[in-house]
């Protein structure tokens, strides 16, 4: 699976859930706070001599938080009353594109897969939905989120001929797509497939551990597919290890050599319906834009419940 940029590993803390929510949740949290500096710990700690100091200590610092959250939550409602305004009906010949990306994320499988930082560009504002593209480009591929990224390079080798078959969202071992090419034994894998849509050259490492994943599934051919291409470590290894590497510039080149209706159905399948916001790497749901601390990132629709949150292009690592 893509990984542009390496994710922070903590769980966010009250203040920045707080600052990434809706007001209601931090209004919620003051109001826990009040309650606590009121009723809760007057009552556990006040009955005690031994530790009827502590209350001295813990009520002012509950006012306290009910204060910084209640602050935040005025401040979240001010920024959020803007959108509140009616929205312009969408255009009828947007819907059956937003049906589709719908059904998409819909039939995605909900199984669990380590959260990883990815770089896409924050979404524009624009009034006027964006034309699709017409012809393909480097820049285009560039702006495909990963999981569309990974799912167009299973369907270049599908209109190839080849059965391909990409592996379910969670732990994928390695490996993003594997090959069958073996008219004797259709069942066996001959070659591995790894997509990175990272936008900055990929490491000796992944190339590394795409080689072991040759070794444990006995195959001797793996493809390693990445946009913004390879290092010259990476590079020197692949050579060595019969390991095939495709930059934007060569996958490029590969899909202007298909016959023109081949390439046009590939253009169409990337960039049908919304494929430039990334998909959660736990749910397989559009993410949406969230403000924190460190800068816009990209958050799960489902937090807290998911946690998965993906950096943008341009953030701090």
């Amino acid at each position: 699976m893509p990984r542009p940029y390496r994710k922070s590993r903590r769980d966010p803390g009250l203040i920045e859930i707080a600052a990434t929510s809706d007001w209601k949740v931090s209004a919620a949290m003051a109001a826990v706070c009040v309650l606590a500096a009121t009723v809760i710990i007057p009552a556990l700690l006040g009955s005690s001599r031994v530790l009827d100091s502590l209350v001295l200590i813990f009520v002012p610092l509950a006012w306290l938080m009910a204060v910084v959250f209640g602050g935040i939550s005025l401040i979240r409602l001010l920024r959020q009353r803007p959108q509140d305004s009616p929205v312009p009906p969408r255009s009828p010949t947007n819907r059956p594109a937003q049906a589709a990306a719908r059904a998409t994320e819909a039939s995605l499988p909900e199984v669990d897969k380590a959260p990883l930082a990815e770089s896409f560009a924050p979404p524009t504002s624009a009034a006027a939905p964006e034309a699709r593209p017409t012809a393909w480009s480097r820049e285009l591929i560039d702006r495909i989120e990963w999981k569309r990224f990974e799912d167009l390079c299973c369907e270049f080798y599908r209109v190839k001929g080849i059965r391909a078959e990409t592996t379910r969202l969670g732990a994928d071992g390695g490996v993003d797509i594997r090959l069958f090419q073996d008219a004797a034994d259709p069942q066996r894998c001959t070659a591995v497939v790894q997509c990175k849509a990272w936008n900055q050259a990929v490491g000796v490492k992944p190339v590394r551990e795409l080689r072991g994943v040759m070794a444990h599934e006995r195959v001797d051919k793996a493809f390693f597919m990445a946009p913004n291409g390879f290092t010259d470590e990476a590079r020197s290894f692949a050579a060595e290890n019969r390991i095939t590497l495709l930059d934007g510039k060569l996958f490029l080149a590969m899909l202007e050599r298909l016959p023109a209706a081949l390439r046009r159905q590939l253009l169409d399948f990337a960039t049908e319906g919304d494929w430039t916001t990334p998909t959660c790497p736990s749910c397989g749901v559009k993410m949406a834009a969230r403000d924190g601390t460190h800068g816009r990132f990209w958050g799960c629709v489902r937090f807290p419940k998911c946690r998965a949150t993906l950096q943008m292009r341009g953030s701090a690592v």
